[in-house]
């Protein structure tokens, strides 16, 4: 019965995706899609949060990842997916660890390269530092995940990113170190389009995001990523 649905879904599939999730995800997503769907004319579209959700509600994606939102627009609906930790980047001879978590007053006052206002992480860090005391020193607007992070390499700032940007990542994982940053999340919602929800791209596209992302979790390649299930969902 699937392979029969997969040959009859065509159409047009735009998604919305982030550039923090190209390594563990993107990629996946779009070689599974084309083998198992050829009939579909996929679109991906990358870009940082709260662009992909303006793009979104412009009606220009069928589908998003983008941070979850409770009160969605009419319209549009999020389910959540996976919550992930929020890691601190540095050069490689700041010693941070994977497997040891700093606090959040290890960002006072550091010098950091985050994307511009009203980016959701941008927005958190912020908030957090402030409500705890702590200096805010956003040295660099990067709206560019590679910049932010080759910046960081080369130890001329810091950056704050999503785990996903470097568990298990070749790219970075000999020139940089990182660490988890202790209570600090990012819930990762799907976004869609109600009106072409009808579509069997849609349909499909939806079904195979859930799925790669439950492969990618559950394969222990996602440090600290924990998936939601329907029922957690209804209670978000």
């Amino acid at each position: 019965m699937v392979e029969q649905v997969g040959d009859r879904a065509a159409g047009q599939l735009s998604v919305g995706v982030p550039p923090s999730w190209q390594y563990l995800f993107t990629s996946r997503f779009v070689e599974k899609l084309i083998e198992r769907y050829p009939n579909i004319a996929l679109r991906v579209h990358e870009g940082v949060s709260h662009v992909l959700r303006e793009d979104m509600h412009a009606g220009m994606l069928d589908l998003a990842i983008v941070p979850f939102e409770a009160a969605s627009p009419n319209g549009y609906v999020n389910n959540a997916l996976v919550r992930e930790p929020l890691v601190l980047v540095s050069h490689k001879d700041a010693q941070l660890r994977p497997e040891k978590s700093v606090p959040l007053a290890r960002l006072d006052k550091l010098k950091l390269a985050l994307p511009g206002k009203p980016n959701v992480i941008r927005a958190h860090i912020e908030n957090s530092l402030a409500r705890k005391g702590f200096g805010f020193n956003n040295a660099f607007e990067v709206d560019a995940v590679n910049l932010s992070m080759d910046l960081a390499r080369k130890g001329l700032s810091d950056t704050v990113t999503p785990c996903c940007a470097v568990s298990g990542n070749p790219q970075w994982e000999d020139s940089v170190s990182w660490s988890p940053i202790r209570g600090m999340f990012i819930t990762w919602a799907l976004c869609e389009n109600t009106a072409r929800s009808h579509s069997p791209a849609v349909g499909e596209g939806r079904r195979l995001i859930t799925q790669v992302v439950a492969e990618v979790v559950q394969s222990g390649t996602w440090l600290g990523a924990d998936l939601f299930s329907q029922t957690e969902w209804a209670a978000v």
